[in-house]
C-alpha cells in the first residue's frame, strides 16, 4: 500500500514504536517525504522502549525479543541498533507429569508416560489416515488439524490458552507465521523409538531501544 502513495499524499504516523518508525523509515525509503510522526512520549521506542529506575535496574516496558528470519527487517534492525543487540542462547523446556521436557514439545514427547505419548502419536496418525480438509476456521481448528487431537488435548490448547487467556475457537491463526514450530509423524516416532530429541536451544536476539 505504501508503494502505491501518490508523491503528495500526506501522511500521518500515530506513534514513534516500531511500527511507526517503519513505516516512516519505508516512506522515506520510496522517496515520500510528506509525512509526519507523532509520539506522546519524549522518546522513541513505544511498547519496545526501556527506562532505568533510581536504583540504576533497567525494566523493559514490553517483550524486546526478536525472532526474524527476513533479511530486509535484519539488515533494518542492524542500522538503527548496530551496538545495542544482546544475544542471548534460548533453552526452553515444558513442565510437564513432574518432569521437564524440551521445547519444541510436539518433537519430544518420548519423555513423557506410554499412555500419554500414545495418545498423542494416535492423533497424528489419525491425520495421516484422514488428512484434514479445507481451511481451518480458527486457531483451535488449525491446531487439531495440524498436531492432532492428542497433542492437542495434552499440551496444544492448555498451553495456548495459558498464554493469550483467549480460546483458540475465537483466534484467527494467520499470525503464526514461523512463530509455532510444526511437526509430523515421522519425525516423533524416530526421535520416540531412537530416544532422539529436538535440542531446546537456539539464539534469541534481545535489544534495548534505550
Amino acid at each position: 500500500m505504501i508503494g502505491s502513495l501518490k508523491p503528495d499524499t500526506r501522511v500521518v504516523i500515530l506513534g514513534a514504536g516500531p511500527t511507526g518508525l517503519g513505516a516512516g523509515y519505508r516512506l522515506k525509503e520510496l522517496g515520500h517525504s510528506n509525512f509526519r510522526i507523532y509520539e506522546r512520549d519524549d522518546h522513541a521506542g513505544g511498547l519496545a522502549s526501556s527506562f532505568v529506575d533510581p536504583q540504576g535496574f533497567t525494566w523493559d516496558i514490553g517483550g524486546h525479543v526478536q525472532f526474524s528470519h527476513y533479511r530486509y527487517f535484519d539488515d533494518l534492525m542492524e542500522k538503527a541498533l548496530a551496538n545495542q543487540w544482546l544475544q542471548h542462547e534460548r533453552e526452553s523446556w515444558v513442565w510437564i507429569e513432574n518432569k521437564f521436557v524440551p521445547y519444541p514439545f510436539q518433537n519430544n514427547i518420548r519423555y513423557l508416560a506410554p499412555e500419554t505419548r500414545w495418545k498423542c502419536i494416535q492423533g497424528l496418525i489419525q491425520l495421516y489416515k484422514q488428512p484434514f480438509q479445507g481451511r481451518p476456521k480458527n486457531f483451535r481448528e488449525w491446531i487439531d488439524a495440524t498436531f492432532g487431537a492428542g497433542l492437542a488435548d495434552v499440551f496444544m490448547i492448555p498451553y495456548n490458552f495459558k498464554v493469550w487467556a483467549y480460546p483458540g475457537e475465537e483466534m484467527d491463526f494467520n499470525w503464526i507465521g514461523e512463530r509455532v514450530a510444526v511437526t509430523d509423524l515421522e519425525k516423533v516416532l524416530y526421535n520416540v523409538l531412537h530416544e532422539k530429541e529436538i535440542c531446546p536451544g537456539g539464539r534469541t536476539t534481545r535489544f534495548s531501544s534505550r
